[in-house]
C-alpha cells in the first residue's frame, strides 16, 4: 500500500523536475568566431556553439550589428558548432553577437565580435616587425622577396629576409607568434612557408634545415637537408612535403620529417609543383624541366629548354598542360604525360611565372606589362603600369580581377618610388592602385606575389613592411591563381 501511496508523488516530482529543467535556457553561446575584416557585399561566415542544461537541442539567432538578426536556426545537438553567413552593404565597424534557445527560453546574447567593413583597395592593416633583439629598429624585418602563405583560419605565414623569423599574423594585424633560428643573423629565410593540411607550417632556410612548425610556432621536427633552401616548397596529396635545394637535389619528406627519396637535378633549384596525379615536376637553371614519380622519386621524363628556369611552373590539369617560363621570358607550353613542347611565346624582360585563370587564360608579367594569354598562348590584353618596373608574378579572384605587385625598378640600395598593388579589371583596364612602402628589391630574387585569402583580402610583403588590402572578389577556386597554386602555397594541381 504505501509503494503504491508514493507512486503518483514520485510521478509528479519528476514532471515537476523536468518541467523545470526545460524551462531553464540554454548556456550562452560561445563569442562568433570568424573573420574580423569583411568586404562590402561578400557573404562572410561566423561559427558558435553551446550547450543546454537538460541536454536539449537547441537553436541559434545572430545579431549582425547593421540592424539586422538572422532567422533562428534549426534544433541542433548542443555542442555542435552552427555558422550562418551575411554580408554587409555599408562599409563602417560592426558587432556580432549570438543567441540560443531551446523549446522554452532563449539565452542572454554572447559576447561580440568585432569586424570592419572596408573599401575595396584600402589598407585593412600594414605592419613592420621588431626583431626583439634589437628592440630599437621597429623595422628590422623585410619582406620584399617572400610571398605570404595563409592558413585555414586566415592566419597569415611570411618569413624574413633580414631576421631569421617566421612570423604568424592574426587577421587583425596583430603578430601572433615569431618563430626564430638558432641564429636569426645569419640563417635568412629567402622562401614562402607552405601550410599543410593539418595546419603544420613548412619552410625551408639557408642554414640548409626545413623546418615544420605546429600552429603555436613549436618546432615539430626539423631536417637537414645538406645545403641551402631558397626555393618554397610544394605538398603531395599524401601530405609528402617536396623542396628543392640549392644544390639541386629533389627531396621528399613524409609528415613526420623522415626521408622518402632524393633525385638530382642538376644547375640550380626552383619551386617544384605537383600535378593531379601526384607527378613532382622540377625546374632548373640549365633550362632542364623533370617529371618525378612521387612514389620512388624515378625519373618520367626530362625535357631541355636550353635556357635557363627560375620560375616556379603552372599546371592545367583539364589540358595537361604545365606552363613555364624562362629566364629570357619565353614562355613554354609542355605536355605534362610526354613532356613534349607545344606553344611558346617571349613575353618580355623580367619576366614572372604564371598563373592561370577560371577560364584556363593565362596571366604573365615581363616589361612593365601584365599580360592575359589564351590557353595556346595568343594575346588577349596587356595592362601597362605607368611607372614601369618589375612586376610580380598575378593572383586572379573568382571574377576575373587581377591582382599585381609594381616596383619603379630593381633596387638595391637606394629607396626610390613607392611600391603599388594594383587590381586590373577581367578587361584589362586598371580598376584601382594602392601605393604600399618603398621596398628594397634585390635582382636574384622574385617580389612578393600576391596571396587573396577567403574573405576576399590581398597579403603582400613590400620593403620593410606587411600589407593586407581589402580586395574585389574571394580568390578564384581555378586551375592555377596564384603564385604555387593557392593560398597555403600547396603547389599542387586539383
Amino acid at each position: 500500500m504505501k509503494s503504491s501511496r508514493f507512486l503518483p508523488i514520485l510521478l509528479i516530482a519528476l514532471a515537476a523536475l523536468l518541467v523545470g529543467a526545460c524551462g531553464k535556457a540554454p548556456l550562452v553561446p560561445d563569442a562568433p568566431k570568424g573573420p574580423t575584416q569583411w568586404l562590402p557585399d561578400i557573404a562572410g561566415a561566423c561559427t558558435t556553439s553551446t550547450t543546454d542544461p537538460s541536454g536539449v537541442q537547441v537553436s541559434y539567432q545572430f545579431d549582425w550589428g547593421d540592424g539586422t538578426k538572422s532567422e533562428w536556426s534549426q534544433f541542433i545537438d548542443g555542442g555542435v558548432p552552427y555558422s550562418d553567413t551575411h554580408s554587409y552593404s555599408r562599409f563602417g565597424s560592426y558587432a556580432i553577437k549570438v543567441r540560443a534557445k531551446n523549446s522554452k527560453k532563449a539565452s542572454a546574447w554572447s559576447a561580440a565580435l568585432g569586424i570592419n567593413v572596408v573599401a575595396e583597395g584600402h589598407v585593412a592593416w600594414s605592419t613592420g616587425f621588431t626583431d626583439p633583439f634589437e628592440p630599437e629598429d621597429p623595422d628590422s624585418a623585410e619582406f620584399n622577396v617572400n610571398s605570404f602563405a595563409i592558413g585555414p583560419d586566415n592566419t597569415a605565414y611570411i618569413t624574413s629576409a633580414i631576421v631569421g623569423a617566421v612570423i604568424a599574423f592574426r587577421p587583425s594585424g596583430a603578430v601572433k607568434w615569431a618563430f626564430y633560428t638558432q641564429d636569426p643573423y645569419a640563417d635568412e629565410f629567402h622562401s614562402a612557408p607552405v601550410v599543410a593540411d593539418d595546419g603544420t607550417i613548412l619552410v625551408g632556410c639557408v642554414n640548409e634545415f626545413i623546418y615544420a612548425l605546429d600552429a603555436n610556432g613549436a618546432v615539430k621536427w626539423r631536417d637537414s637537408v645538406g645545403s641551402s633552401v631558397s626555393a618554397t616548397g610544394a605538398l603531395g596529396a599524401d601530405g609528402t612535403a617536396y623542396f628543392h635545394t640549392e644544390d639541386s637535389m629533389l627531396i621528399a619528406l613524409r609528415s613526420n620529417g623522415s626521408r622518402a627519396w632524393e633525385f638530382f637535378t642538376g644547375g640550380g633549384s626552383a619551386a617544384p609543383v605537383v600535378g593531379a596525379d601526384g607527378t613532382v615536376y622540377a625546374v632548373n637553371q640549365d633550362g632542364m624541366v623533370y617529371a618525378v614519380n612521387p612514389d620512388d622519386g624515378r625519373q618520367k621524363w626530362a625535357t631541355n629548354l636550353l635556357v635557363p628556369v627560375i620560375q616556379a611552373p603552372a599546371i592545367n590539369p583539364t589540358r595537361d598542360t604545365m606552363y613555364v617560363m624562362t629566364e629570357t621570358g619565353l614562355l613554354q607550353s609542355l605536355d605534362v604525360t610526354t613532356g613534349a613542347t607545344g606553344w611558346s611565346l617571349s613575353v618580355g624582360e623580367e619576366a614572372s611565372g604564371p598563373v592561370i585563370g577560371p577560364d584556363g587564360s593565362i596571366y604573365v608579367s615581363a616589361s612593365g606589362r601584365l599580360l592575359k594569354l589564351s590557353p595556346q598562348l595568343d594575346s588577349l590584353w596587356a595592362f601597362v603600369t605607368p611607372m614601369g618596373g618589375v612586376l610580380s608574378t598575378p593572383a586572379v579572384t573568382a571574377d576575373g580581377y587581377v591582382y599585381v605587385l609594381a616596383v619603379a625598378g630593381k633596387k638595391r640600395l637606394a629607396m626610390q618610388e613607392a611600391d603599388t598593388l594594383y587590381a586590373v579589371n577581367p578587361d584589362g583596364s586598371r580598376r584601382w592602385a594602392c601605393r604600399l612602402g618603398e621596398g628594397l628589391s634585390d635582382p636574384e630574387y622574385a617580389l612578393s606575389a600576391p596571396k587573396i585569402d577567403a574573405g576576399g583580402y590581398i597579403y603582400v610583403g613590400s620593403g620593410n613592411r606587411a600589407w593586407c588590402v581589402a580586395g574585389i572578389s574571394l580568390p578564384a577556386q581555378s586551375i592555377w591563381p596564384m603564385f604555387q597554386r593557392d593560398a597555403r602555397n600547396t603547389g599542387r594541381a586539383r
